[in-house]
This record gives structure tokens, sequence and C-alpha cells, in this order.
């Protein structure tokens, strides 16, 4: 195959749309042409959030300010200096809701509220005061598909099949048998369905029996939630992420499944995700926001089985979820460069020029430190996977303690810690949950009372303090390439070039701006030293000006190639380069 190369008008056309697509081809073969897309549903050039570093925080495990072992709102407050100095654009609260805890606040009971242990609404207010005096923004987590059954609503749904609210969740008679309409499972395990023994009838949850779907063909309940949106938005809020968008609605036939344990994983079955419905609930949301001033957004928890489905959630006319968020990339655990050039490839050019949510870490998710880490090379890998999460075109999601190198708790530091008040229930995800680890003092900064969770022990060695005085640190890598994300036109604004790195362990790409100049990078997703021999660029002078970033750092010199490039294990190169 011929190495196709386009020009500096093709290229200026690609800069418009934001990526040139992949083409479908071996990892180690020359590259195909590559073509700009055609124009599609563009973004506006000064939308902060088409290419913003989106930081998720777990109140609950953040910052305590008043000693009882669980991270507040104040704490936020408390850490908006640090987070403006990191270099994020916004904040991801997850739910500080009132709630039982069933679900560590994704059961809600009350959608207006504030939990007592994360505060007021008066906390909440400064926080979002505070945070946009700095420039950062603040997005609710907005529990969409389901509520606590102890919040009112569902409370009077099943009081009776009679009661106005009976509608709002979703009900169902019992089959011929007496059992379960369907045999649906649900995501936490077991049946989708609980028995109300009151009313004969079971009601439909497809996480907790604690978590009873809402039912979206209710319209007193979409007035309802449309209104718990304008009431964040009019509190300071700059939109929401959406949690388990893809839930909103079921096949009315209420099929049984015909291979209950096959197929498609539980979460993305045909007849319990992704529904078409569900996309005019979506537009209704994106024209709530849109009146919101400020440019408030919508950040989609959009798990999809395929990129073609994933294209589906920004809507036909990019009406509807502004990033919904790319768990084809957030789910991968294993570092391999040809998977991950293919789900890079695929985003950029299969979503019609509209920004890419890339992530790993989450409250739901293994920290990446753990996930990628081989026990030996773990800060080296973690240098990799940042610095192509945050290289990328597109919007970057960071979970807190990311940039430390925090890893998961150790299943022997948490096999003996006790349940109690503060901890109801042990949680699978507790893990990746642990208190953030600001200095390595008792309590790692985090509270001065006993946490709800342990603090890791590596708290001593692997906290903010400790590293904010190493020039050489995690935390000043990820400062570094934020510093990098904004201040250089190609990692901000420019289009995402597909390269040919000539070796299946070497992911190699590159960011170019509007005037040809841009920035490669190269990852070593190999335990060992690799060659890259780089083809696949566009038509036009360029010539290497400079490494911007290297790891190990002593590979930085002589490092600026832009043709062949010798690479050490795990290694990482960013090298800037000129097109003129």
């Amino acid at each position: 195959m011929k190495t196709s190369r386009i020009g500096r008008l093709a290229l200026a056309a690609a800069l418009a749309l934001g990526a040139f697509p992949a083409a479908a081809r071996p990892a180690v073969a020359k590259p195909a042409a590559a073509k700009p897309a055609a124009a599609k549903p563009a973004v506006r050039a000064d939308a902060w959030w088409k290419n913003a570093v989106i930081y998720e925080i777990y109140p609950r495990s953040f910052q305590d300010t008043n000693g009882d072992g669980i991270g507040d709102l104040k704490g936020v407050t408390q850490r908006l200096d640090y987070l403006k100095k990191l270099g994020v654009d916004a904040i991801w609260l997850t739910p500080f809701f009132p709630s039982p805890n069933a679900d560590f606040g994704y059961d809600v009971a009350d959608y207006t509220g504030v939990a007592p242990e994360y505060g007021t609404m008066a906390d909440w207010d400064e926080l979002a005061r505070e945070a946009r005096k700095r420039g950062i923004r603040v997005l609710v987590d907005l529990v969409l598909n389901h509520s606590s059954d102890e919040h009112p609503w569902f409370k009077e749904s099943r009081s009776s099949r009679t009661n106005p609210k009976r509608d709002w969740y979703v009900w169902h008679d019992p089959a011929p048998d007496g059992g379960p309409p369907t045999n649906w499972q649900s995501i936490f395990g077991g049946s989708t369905w609980a028995w109300d023994e009151k009313t004969k009838q079971y009601y439909y949850h497809i996480f907790l029996p604690q978590q009873p779907d809402l039912n979206w063909n209710s319209p007193g309940l979409k007035r309802a939630m449309y209104d718990v949106m304008r009431f964040w938005l009019k509190h300071g809020a700059s939109g929401f992420r959406l949690d388990a968008t893809p839930y909103l609605f079921e096949d009315p036939n209420w099929p049984n499944d015909p291979d209950v344990k096959g197929g498609r994983p539980v979460w993305l079955k045909p007849y319990n995700s992704g529904l078409p419905k569900g996309n005019a609930i979506l537009r209704d949301m994106r024209a709530i926001v849109n009146k919101a001033p400020g440019g408030a957004i919508l950040l989609g928890e959009s798990s999809t089985a395929t990129i073609e489905d994933l294209r589906k959630v920004y809507g036909k006319n990019a009406d509807e979820i502004n990033l919904p968020m790319d768990f084809l990339y957030g789910n991968l655990t294993k570092l391999d460069a040809r998977v991950f050039k293919q789900q890079i490839d695929d985003a950029h050019g299969k979503l019609d020029g509209l920004p890419p949510v890339f992530f790993f870490s989450s409250h739901d998710h293994s920290r990446q430190w753990t996930s990628f880490g081989d026990g030996v090379n773990n800060d080296r890998i973690a240098r990799i996977t940042s610095a192509m999460t945050l290289t990328l075109r597109g919007t970057a999601l960071m979970y807190y303690g990311e940039e430390i190198g925090m890893a998961d708790l150790p299943a022997q530091e948490l096999k003996d810690f006790p349940l109690g008040p503060k901890r109801r229930v042990a949680d699978n995800r507790d893990p990746e949950r642990s208190p953030m680890q600001w200095t390595g003092e008792t309590g790692a900064g985090f509270s001065n009372g006993a946490s709800w969770l342990p603090v890791a022990k590596a708290a001593s060695t692997v906290n903010v303090a400790a590293q904010l005085a190493d020039s050489g640190s995690m935390y000043h890598w990820y400062a570094r390439l934020l510093e990098l994300r904004k201040t250089v036109p190609a990692l901000r604004d420019g289009a995402y070039v597909p390269l040919e790195s000539g070796n299946p362990a070497v992911l190699a790409y590159a960011r170019v701006d509007a005037q040809g100049d841009g920035v490669m990078v190269l990852l070593n997703m190999s335990d060992a030293a690799q060659t890259a021999t780089i083809s696949g660029w566009p038509t036009g002078p360029r010539t290497a000006a400079a490494v911007f970033m290297a790891s190990p750092a002593a590979s930085a010199v002589a490092g600026a190639s832009l043709s062949a490039a010798s690479l050490e294990p795990y290694a990482a190169r960013l090298v800037s380069f000129r097109g003129r």
C-alpha cells in the first residue's frame, strides 16, 4: 500500500473539523490516506468544554473540615486554590444529596438538598461562588435513572396503585406464574424486579432494589426532574454529569432474554439500554442547560457497545449530551498500543469532529496506577497513560489523587476495616475511594478524626505535600501536561493526526495547529526498549524543534526527531515541531 499524503489545504479543512480520521489498517502497515472528514455538526470555537480538563471529586473522601471523618463541601472549597494551581477547568462532584447510602449517594432521597454530612445549601452556594472566582466550573452529578426507595416520591408511588405518583416509577404485574415479569438481571446481580406486597406488583430496578427506576414516560416525573436541573443551575452549577444515561427506557414489550448469561453484558442488553426514546429526554435537558448563562453543559455516563452508538449519544444534530464519556477507551486496562490506536483513531474519525471524552480512573473504575501498573514500573506507566489522555484532542477527565499516583487501597488494608454508621456497607469499589493523600502525617491531611475509609499506608510517602516539593514528581508531570494543554495551540485546539510507528509496541500520533506547527507524541507501551520509524505525515515541511516532555527525563536528550526514535521501556516523549 502506498503512503498517501494530504496537502496544506486538506490540512486546514481537517483542522476546521478537528481531526484526521484513521484509516482501517494493520498497526505496523504503511498508512492509508488520511482524508479530512466531511463537515458535520460543529462545536463553537469558544466553547470552554471542548478541550477542558474536568476533575472528578468524590466529596466523601476529598477533604474533611469538621473532624467527622467524612469529606464535605467546605473541604472542596478549601482546596480550590490547589485545583486552580494544578490547572483544571472544572470539577465534577459525585452525589452529595441526602441519601441512605445503599450506593453511597447514588440512591438519592432528596434531589434538591445537601446531606448533613456534606454540609448545607449555604456551603454549596459558597463553593460554586468561590470556584467561579477562580475560573473553575462545578458540575453536579444528577442521578437520572433511579432514586432511593426512601425518596418521598417512591414512598407515595408505592402507597397505592391509585396514588398520583404511581406512574413516576416502573411497576408491572407478575408473570402468569406469579413470578417476576421478565427474567432480566440487575447490573448489581439478581433479578431486576422487586415485589411490593402491599400493592401486589413488582417494581423495576436495573441497579439495587433500594434504587427503583424512575419512569421517564411520566409527564409529572419529567417536569419534576427538569425542575431539579433548573434548581441547581440557579444555584450556580455549570451543568451536570448525568448518571446512567443509557437506562432511561426499557423495551415496552418486556421480552424475556433468550440468553441471560450470553450476548452483550447485562448493562448493554438491547432491551434495557440505549433505547431511542432516551434521545428526546436528552434533547430536553440540553435545551435547559443551553438557556443557562456561562456555557452550562451535560457530561454523560454513556456506556456503549460501539463507537457508532457513542456518536448517537451526542444527538443527530449535536443537540443532546455535549460530552459523552468514551467507555470504549476508559474500560481498557491493558497496555496495548494497537488496541489504543484503534480506539483513539475511531474516537477522532467516527464522531463527526465532536469532542471525545477520554478517561481511565473514576469512582467506579480501578485507579489507573493499579489497573495498568505491573508493581515495578507503575510510575513510568502512569506517565504514559496520563500523557496519552491529556494530549489527545477533546475533553479529559481526571480522578482526585490521580495526579500524585494514588493507587487502589490494598485489600489487606481494607479487609479488617469495620462497618459502622459512616460505612454501612462494604462496596467492591471502596479501594478506589480511599481518602485523598494531602500530607504524610497521620490522617494524611484529610481529617483529624477517624476517616470513613482507611487512609492508605502509602500516604506517608505518596502525598501532595511531598510531591509539590519534588520537581520530578508525578504531580509536576501532570501540572506540566495541563500547562502545555492550555498554552500550546496544537494541544489546545489542533487536529489529531494518526501516525504509524512501524512497531506494534509504540503508539504514535501528532497534534497540529492551523499553521502546521504541533506536537508529536510517542509512547512505548512495553517493558523493553523499542525503536520507531515514524510515517503517515501529511505533506508540508516540518522540522523538530525540541522535546517538550519526556519520561524518563534523560531521554529528552537528542530525542527531537520526527522520523525515528529509540525509546526506553515504558517511555513517553512529546516532541514539538514547526511546520514552516
